[in-house]
Protein backbone atom coordinates (compact mmCIF):
# COMPACT_ATOMS: atom_id res chain seq x y z
CA UNK A 1 0.00 0.00 0.00
CA UNK A 2 1.18 3.82 -0.91
CA UNK A 3 1.66 5.45 2.37
CA UNK A 4 -0.22 8.65 3.49
CA UNK A 5 2.75 10.49 3.45
CA UNK A 6 3.73 9.27 -0.06
CA UNK A 7 0.48 9.78 -1.48
CA UNK A 8 0.47 13.48 -0.43
CA UNK A 9 3.84 14.03 -1.77
CA UNK A 10 2.30 12.67 -4.92
CA UNK A 11 -0.72 15.06 -4.75
CA UNK A 12 1.44 18.02 -3.87
CA UNK A 13 3.93 16.87 -6.96
CA UNK A 14 0.92 16.80 -9.61
CA UNK A 15 -0.24 20.38 -8.04
CA UNK A 16 2.94 21.73 -8.83
CA UNK A 17 2.98 20.23 -12.02
CA UNK A 18 -0.48 21.65 -13.57
CA UNK A 19 1.12 25.17 -12.37
CA UNK A 20 3.88 24.65 -14.18
CA UNK A 21 1.41 23.48 -17.39
CA UNK A 22 -0.76 26.28 -16.55
CA UNK A 23 2.47 29.31 -16.80
CA UNK A 24 3.92 27.30 -19.84
CA UNK A 25 0.47 27.68 -21.89
CA UNK A 26 0.22 31.22 -20.88
CA UNK A 27 3.76 32.07 -21.76
CA UNK A 28 3.16 30.16 -25.03
CA UNK A 29 0.08 32.50 -25.77
CA UNK A 30 1.65 35.38 -24.78
CA UNK A 31 4.48 35.02 -26.75
CA UNK A 32 2.02 34.21 -29.76
CA UNK A 33 0.09 37.40 -29.32
CA UNK A 34 3.32 39.50 -29.35
CA UNK A 35 4.84 38.19 -32.31
CA UNK A 36 0.75 38.56 -34.04
CA UNK A 37 1.35 41.93 -33.18
CA UNK A 38 4.52 42.48 -34.61
CA UNK A 39 3.25 40.72 -37.77
CA UNK A 40 0.32 43.06 -38.25
CA UNK A 41 2.32 46.16 -37.64
CA UNK A 42 4.75 45.16 -39.84
CA UNK A 43 2.10 43.87 -42.91
CA UNK A 44 0.73 47.93 -42.11
CA UNK A 45 4.31 49.44 -42.49
CA UNK A 46 5.08 47.44 -45.82
CA UNK A 47 2.20 47.89 -47.68
CA UNK A 48 1.73 43.98 -47.87
CA UNK A 49 -1.83 42.47 -49.25
CA UNK A 50 -2.58 39.86 -46.83
CA UNK A 51 -4.50 40.10 -43.66
CA UNK A 52 -3.09 38.46 -40.26
CA UNK A 53 -5.14 36.55 -37.13
CA UNK A 54 -4.23 34.39 -34.87
CA UNK A 55 -4.74 31.29 -36.68
CA UNK A 56 -5.55 27.19 -34.94
CA UNK A 57 -1.67 26.55 -36.24
CA UNK A 58 0.24 29.93 -35.11
CA UNK A 59 -1.84 29.31 -31.44
CA UNK A 60 0.82 26.11 -31.09
CA UNK A 61 4.05 26.11 -29.48
CA UNK A 62 7.12 26.13 -31.36
CA UNK A 63 7.66 22.62 -31.85
CA UNK A 64 3.90 21.48 -32.80
CA UNK A 65 4.58 24.40 -35.52
CA UNK A 66 7.18 22.79 -36.99
CA UNK A 67 5.53 19.38 -37.15
CA UNK A 68 3.18 21.34 -39.85
CA UNK A 69 5.92 21.08 -41.98
CA UNK A 70 8.36 18.68 -43.09
CA UNK A 71 9.93 19.33 -46.53
CA UNK A 72 13.50 17.86 -46.97
CA UNK A 73 15.25 19.44 -49.65
CA UNK A 74 17.52 17.33 -51.29
CA UNK A 75 21.47 17.79 -51.74
CA UNK A 76 21.68 17.74 -55.57
CA UNK A 77 18.79 16.79 -58.78
CA UNK A 78 18.31 12.97 -58.82
CA UNK A 79 19.88 12.12 -62.07
CA UNK A 80 17.93 8.66 -61.95
CA UNK A 81 14.70 10.27 -60.96
CA UNK A 82 14.69 13.28 -63.06
CA UNK A 83 15.14 11.83 -66.62
CA UNK A 84 11.24 10.67 -66.41
CA UNK A 85 10.22 11.77 -69.76
CA UNK A 86 6.37 13.17 -70.05
CA UNK A 87 4.26 11.89 -72.96
CA UNK A 88 3.49 14.96 -74.34
CA UNK A 89 5.42 18.16 -74.63
CA UNK A 90 5.98 20.52 -71.51
CA UNK A 91 4.66 23.68 -73.83
CA UNK A 92 1.39 24.11 -74.46
CA UNK A 93 -0.18 24.95 -77.74
CA UNK A 94 -0.14 28.69 -76.92
CA UNK A 95 0.55 31.24 -74.78
CA UNK A 96 -1.13 30.48 -71.10
CA UNK A 97 -4.30 32.13 -70.08
CA UNK A 98 -4.19 35.08 -67.90
CA UNK A 99 -5.92 33.14 -65.40
CA UNK A 100 -6.34 29.28 -64.70
CA UNK A 101 -7.94 27.44 -61.38
CA UNK A 102 -8.34 23.63 -61.54
CA UNK A 103 -11.31 23.79 -58.95
CA UNK A 104 -13.69 25.24 -61.75
CA UNK A 105 -11.78 23.94 -64.73
CA UNK A 106 -14.60 24.75 -67.49
CA UNK A 107 -16.75 24.30 -65.04
CA UNK A 108 -15.38 21.00 -63.03
CA UNK A 109 -13.65 20.60 -60.01
CA UNK A 110 -10.39 17.98 -60.61
CA UNK A 111 -8.77 19.15 -56.50
CA UNK A 112 -9.80 17.16 -53.94
CA UNK A 113 -10.88 18.24 -50.48
CA UNK A 114 -8.35 19.99 -47.77
CA UNK A 115 -6.59 17.56 -45.53
CA UNK A 116 -4.97 18.08 -42.28
CA UNK A 117 -1.64 16.28 -41.60
CA UNK A 118 -2.15 17.01 -37.77
CA UNK A 119 1.35 16.66 -35.90
CA UNK A 120 3.31 14.97 -38.14
CA UNK A 121 5.96 16.33 -40.46
CA UNK A 122 4.15 15.02 -43.74
CA UNK A 123 3.51 17.75 -45.35
CA UNK A 124 5.62 15.82 -48.33
CA UNK A 125 3.00 13.06 -48.78
CA UNK A 126 0.13 15.16 -48.48
CA UNK A 127 1.13 17.23 -51.17
CA UNK A 128 2.16 14.28 -53.42
CA UNK A 129 -0.99 12.50 -52.80
CA UNK A 130 -3.32 15.37 -53.65
CA UNK A 131 -1.40 16.04 -56.65
CA UNK A 132 -1.94 12.07 -57.31
CA UNK A 133 -5.71 12.72 -56.67
CA UNK A 134 -6.24 15.55 -59.26
CA UNK A 135 -4.40 13.62 -62.02
CA UNK A 136 -6.57 10.70 -61.66
CA UNK A 137 -9.30 13.08 -61.76
CA UNK A 138 -8.37 14.76 -64.71
CA UNK A 139 -7.70 11.71 -66.11
CA UNK A 140 -10.72 9.74 -65.28
CA UNK A 141 -13.20 12.08 -63.78
CA UNK A 142 -13.64 9.84 -60.67
CA UNK A 143 -12.96 11.81 -57.38
CA UNK A 144 -10.97 10.14 -55.36
CA UNK A 145 -9.20 10.23 -51.95
CA UNK A 146 -5.86 8.38 -51.51
CA UNK A 147 -4.13 6.61 -48.93
CA UNK A 148 -1.41 9.32 -47.29
CA UNK A 149 -0.14 7.35 -44.51
CA UNK A 150 0.59 4.56 -47.00
CA UNK A 151 3.05 6.87 -48.68
CA UNK A 152 4.25 7.52 -44.96
CA UNK A 153 4.62 3.69 -43.58
CA UNK A 154 5.48 1.94 -47.07
CA UNK A 155 6.98 4.52 -49.55
CA UNK A 156 10.55 4.73 -48.19
CA UNK A 157 10.13 8.06 -48.97
CA UNK A 158 10.14 10.05 -45.16
CA UNK A 159 8.60 10.12 -42.00
CA UNK A 160 6.78 12.34 -39.32
CA UNK A 161 10.16 14.21 -39.27
CA UNK A 162 9.84 15.16 -42.93
CA UNK A 163 10.13 13.30 -46.54
CA UNK A 164 11.52 13.98 -49.95
CA UNK A 165 8.67 14.70 -52.31
CA UNK A 166 10.61 13.36 -55.65
CA UNK A 167 11.00 10.20 -54.31
CA UNK A 168 7.52 9.60 -53.04
CA UNK A 169 6.57 10.55 -56.56
CA UNK A 170 8.59 7.39 -57.68
CA UNK A 171 6.45 5.75 -55.31
CA UNK A 172 3.50 6.94 -56.86
CA UNK A 173 4.84 6.24 -60.10
CA UNK A 174 6.26 2.32 -59.12
CA UNK A 175 3.92 1.46 -57.20
CA UNK A 176 0.95 3.73 -56.58
CA UNK A 177 -1.76 4.10 -53.95
CA UNK A 178 -4.51 2.68 -52.85
CA UNK A 179 -7.84 4.61 -51.18
CA UNK A 180 -8.04 6.07 -47.88
CA UNK A 181 -9.74 3.22 -46.20
CA UNK A 182 -7.01 0.71 -46.91
CA UNK A 183 -5.15 2.83 -44.18
CA UNK A 184 -6.70 5.77 -42.54
CA UNK A 185 -4.51 8.23 -41.75
CA UNK A 186 -3.45 8.35 -38.31
CA UNK A 187 -0.35 11.17 -38.14
CA UNK A 188 2.39 8.73 -37.03
CA UNK A 189 4.78 6.76 -38.61
CA UNK A 190 2.82 3.46 -38.54
CA UNK A 191 3.70 -0.15 -39.93
CA UNK A 192 3.41 -1.30 -43.93
CA UNK A 193 1.96 -4.19 -42.08
CA UNK A 194 -1.30 -2.47 -40.82
CA UNK A 195 -2.59 -1.84 -43.92
CA UNK A 196 -5.54 -3.85 -45.62
CA UNK A 197 -4.15 -6.95 -47.26
CA UNK A 198 -4.48 -6.66 -51.03
CA UNK A 199 -3.60 -2.69 -51.49
CA UNK A 200 -0.90 -3.13 -53.90
CA UNK A 201 -3.43 -4.44 -56.22
CA UNK A 202 -5.81 -1.81 -55.94
CA UNK A 203 -3.41 1.33 -56.55
CA UNK A 204 -3.94 4.57 -58.73
CA UNK A 205 -0.76 5.50 -60.30
CA UNK A 206 0.76 8.01 -62.75
CA UNK A 207 2.71 7.42 -65.40
CA UNK A 208 5.51 9.42 -65.16
CA UNK A 209 6.87 12.58 -63.40
CA UNK A 210 9.25 15.41 -63.74
CA UNK A 211 11.10 18.62 -62.50
CA UNK A 212 9.26 21.67 -63.65
CA UNK A 213 11.17 22.68 -66.02
CA UNK A 214 13.99 20.59 -65.82
CA UNK A 215 15.19 22.75 -62.61
CA UNK A 216 15.04 22.96 -59.01
CA UNK A 217 14.11 26.33 -59.68
CA UNK A 218 11.63 27.14 -62.39
CA UNK A 219 10.45 30.27 -64.02
CA UNK A 220 6.88 31.65 -63.16
CA UNK A 221 6.81 31.32 -67.01
CA UNK A 222 7.45 27.51 -66.55
CA UNK A 223 5.34 26.87 -63.90
CA UNK A 224 2.40 28.73 -65.57
CA UNK A 225 3.21 27.00 -68.69
CA UNK A 226 3.35 23.28 -67.28
CA UNK A 227 -0.11 24.09 -64.80
CA UNK A 228 -1.99 24.30 -67.14
CA UNK A 229 -0.28 21.22 -69.52
CA UNK A 230 -0.56 18.93 -66.55
CA UNK A 231 -2.60 19.75 -63.86
CA UNK A 232 -1.84 20.53 -60.15
CA UNK A 233 1.85 20.74 -59.49
CA UNK A 234 3.66 19.60 -56.23
CA UNK A 235 5.76 22.51 -55.29
CA UNK A 236 7.77 23.90 -51.87
CA UNK A 237 8.55 26.74 -49.89
CA UNK A 238 10.53 28.41 -47.17
CA UNK A 239 8.00 28.90 -43.99
CA UNK A 240 8.67 31.95 -41.40
CA UNK A 241 6.68 32.38 -38.48
CA UNK A 242 4.52 35.07 -39.98
CA UNK A 243 2.73 32.29 -42.30
CA UNK A 244 1.56 30.83 -39.65
CA UNK A 245 -1.16 33.90 -39.35
CA UNK A 246 -2.51 33.92 -43.30
CA UNK A 247 -5.99 34.68 -42.65
CA UNK A 248 -6.50 35.58 -46.38
CA UNK A 249 -5.01 37.60 -49.02
CA UNK A 250 -2.05 37.55 -51.00
CA UNK A 251 0.95 36.56 -49.11
CA UNK A 252 4.10 38.16 -49.24
CA UNK A 253 6.87 37.12 -46.64
CA UNK A 254 6.89 40.36 -43.94
CA UNK A 255 8.85 39.33 -40.82
CA UNK A 256 9.52 36.04 -39.11
CA UNK A 257 11.77 33.54 -37.93
CA UNK A 258 12.50 30.49 -40.87
CA UNK A 259 10.58 27.38 -39.20
CA UNK A 260 11.91 24.77 -42.25
CA UNK A 261 10.74 23.33 -45.69
CA UNK A 262 7.12 23.16 -46.47
CA UNK A 263 5.48 20.95 -49.68
CA UNK A 264 2.06 22.10 -51.45
CA UNK A 265 -0.07 22.05 -54.16
CA UNK A 266 -0.45 24.61 -56.60
CA UNK A 267 -4.04 24.77 -58.52
CA UNK A 268 -4.14 27.77 -60.07
CA UNK A 269 -2.77 31.19 -61.11
CA UNK A 270 -3.78 34.91 -61.56
CA UNK A 271 -1.94 37.28 -63.70
CA UNK A 272 -4.15 40.12 -62.85
CA UNK A 273 -3.63 40.01 -59.09
CA UNK A 274 -0.02 38.34 -59.45
CA UNK A 275 -0.50 35.28 -57.04
CA UNK A 276 -0.64 31.68 -56.88
CA UNK A 277 -3.27 29.81 -55.66
CA UNK A 278 -2.14 26.85 -53.43
CA UNK A 279 -3.68 24.18 -51.02
CA UNK A 280 -2.46 23.10 -47.96
CA UNK A 281 -2.54 20.63 -45.76
CA UNK A 282 -3.38 22.20 -42.56
CA UNK A 283 -7.26 21.52 -42.72
CA UNK A 284 -10.00 24.02 -43.49
CA UNK A 285 -10.01 26.41 -40.98
CA UNK A 286 -6.58 27.80 -42.01
CA UNK A 287 -6.26 30.79 -44.35
CA UNK A 288 -8.81 30.35 -47.03
CA UNK A 289 -11.00 27.38 -46.47
CA UNK A 290 -7.32 25.79 -46.16
CA UNK A 291 -5.83 27.34 -49.07
CA UNK A 292 -3.84 30.17 -49.92
CA UNK A 293 -2.36 32.80 -52.05
CA UNK A 294 0.41 34.17 -52.86
CA UNK A 295 2.78 36.43 -54.98
CA UNK A 296 5.02 35.94 -57.41
CA UNK A 297 7.55 38.09 -55.96
CA UNK A 298 7.58 35.12 -53.67
CA UNK A 299 9.42 33.18 -56.68
CA UNK A 300 12.43 35.45 -55.87
CA UNK A 301 12.19 36.04 -51.77
CA UNK A 302 13.47 34.24 -49.18
CA UNK A 303 10.32 32.15 -49.30
CA UNK A 304 11.81 30.77 -52.48
CA UNK A 305 8.27 29.38 -53.73
CA UNK A 306 8.24 26.86 -56.72
CA UNK A 307 11.22 25.74 -55.61
CA UNK A 308 11.62 21.62 -56.40
CA UNK A 309 8.17 21.49 -58.27
CA UNK A 310 7.11 18.17 -59.57
CA UNK A 311 4.73 17.79 -62.39
CA UNK A 312 2.93 14.35 -63.29
CA UNK A 313 1.52 12.88 -66.42
CA UNK A 314 -1.64 10.49 -65.67
CA UNK A 315 -3.43 10.33 -69.34
CA UNK A 316 -4.41 13.74 -69.92
CA UNK A 317 -6.40 13.26 -73.19
CA UNK A 318 -7.19 16.05 -75.73
CA UNK A 319 -9.13 18.17 -77.04
CA UNK A 320 -10.83 17.98 -73.60
CA UNK A 321 -7.98 19.56 -71.43
CA UNK A 322 -6.10 21.52 -74.35
CA UNK A 323 -5.04 24.87 -73.58
CA UNK A 324 -7.95 25.76 -76.06
CA UNK A 325 -10.44 24.53 -74.23
CA UNK A 326 -9.39 27.23 -71.08
CA UNK A 327 -11.45 30.44 -71.34
CA UNK A 328 -8.95 33.61 -70.45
Amino acid sequence: MISRGLKKWYAGFAGILSVVLLFSSISVSFASHDEFLRVKDDIWSKGRRWVAEETEISRLTDHERRMRLGFLKPQALPAAESTDAPSVSAEPAAPPPATIDWRNFNGNNFVTGVRNQGNCGSCWAFATTAALESSVMIATGVNTNLSEQILISCGNAGSCDGGYPATASSFIRDTGLSAESYYPYAAVNGACANALAGWQSATSRIISWHYVGKTTNPTLDQIKSELVTYGPLVTTMDVYSDFYYYNGGVYQYTSGSYQGGHAVLIVGYDDSGQYFIVKNSWGGNWGESGYFRIGYSELNSTVKFGGWSLAYYSKISPPNLSISAISP
